[in-house]
């Protein structure tokens, strides 16, 4: 059994996903009003981002995500940095996860908390779109020139280095479209890299990617891996969440993960989030309970979510406060 099936298993057949970072970051007091977004704070406020994981700890989660989902070499060295500097970053967004878990697990073993479980550390790696910041990771429209082959060229050290972090396992995020999924595919396997990983696309209707491209025709490159361990959901709203597991589970025998965001909408070229039609924030504890019925085996949450969201999803799937 692989370490995320047996946290599954520990968790009662549902483990939960932390929820917003760079929401908790701001409510912490960061400016991340950076082409870095969140990564911004691996270089000036570290002691944040450590923060941030110990909170969603101890609001219940049990798998952790690294804050490197928009660190990348190239935006880096944008900074004026060196290759060796943004490698040491990258890593040390892994490491400050790990040394969170482990002190966080560390403390609850001496006041003998039986509701918590030793928590996984994905190291996140978000889309190119992600990296560009220019709102196409909400569209997929990477532009004529975007081969596979350079898809995976801009992956390929970033996640070099993030294996070699130590971490529980690998987080593709918010991936838009079906060629950056056959890209990540190909890069796991030619880069061999043991670890399992999952790998989440995003959806702005509810049917399809945001490219407009078929979860169906994903799913199909995805089932003939068996470096990717989950397939699933991320960054999207809540309401379309359920029918999109339902519409996995007829394309996909591999565990399925969701963490939506609130509901709200990025505009990516605006660089401000708006209004949701159908704010639900205060609902995901119900929500959730509905997604594990659809067949979801890991949830949390994403973007405007905060660590008591987590704490009412981990309440109402295992009975916990996370407190």
């Amino acid at each position: 059994m692989g370490a995320v099936e047996e946290l599954v298993e520990k968790a009662g057949g549902c483990a939960v996903i932390d929820g917003g970072f760079a929401t908790q970051l701001e409510a912490l007091g960061a400016d991340i009003n950076d082409p870095l977004w969140s990564a911004a704070c691996l270089i000036t406020r570290p002691h944040l981002v450590k923060e941030v994981h110990l909170q969603y700890l101890e609001a219940g989660a049990d798998i952790i995500i690294s804050s490197s989902y928009q660190a990348t070499i190239p935006g880096f060295l944008a900074r004026g940095m060196s290759v060796e500097e943004a490698e040491g970053l990258l890593q040390t967004s892994v490491k400050l996860a790990l040394e969170a878990r482990d002190e966080f697990w560390k403390s609850a073993l001496r006041q003998s908390k039986p509701m918590y479980n030793r928590a996984l550390v994905a190291a996140s790696i978000g889309s190119y779109g992600a990296y560009l910041a220019d709102g196409s990771e909400y569209s997929g429209s990477y532009g004529a020139d975007i081969t596979t082959e350079k898809l995976k060229d801009f992956h390929r050290r970033r996640l070099q280095v993030l294996a070699s972090a130590g971490p529980d396992l690998i987080a593709f995020e918010a991936i838009p479209n079906k060629i950056e999924a056959q890209a990540l595919v190909e890069l796991l396997e030619e880069e061999n890299i043991q670890l399992p990983s999952w790998i989440c696309f995003n959806s702005v209707d509810g049917k399809n990617l945001c490219s407009g491209e078929s979860f169906a025709d994903c799913l199909q490159i995805l089932n003939a891996s068996e470096k990717v361990a989950i397939v699933g959901v991320n960054c999207t709203p809540p309401q379309f969440i359920e029918g999109l597991i339902t519409e996995l589970k007829k394309q996909t025998k591999k565990a399925i993960a969701v963490y939506p965001n609130s509901g709200e909408v990025w505009d990516g070229r605006a660089k401000r989030w708006l209004p949701a039609e159908c704010f639900v924030h205060k609902s995901f504890d119900a929500l959730a309970k509905r997604w594990q019925g659809a067949g979801a085996s890991l949830m949390g949450a994403c973007c405007r979510t905060t660590p008591s969201t987590i704490r009412a999803v981990s309440k109402i799937l295992k009975g916990r406060a996370g407190h």
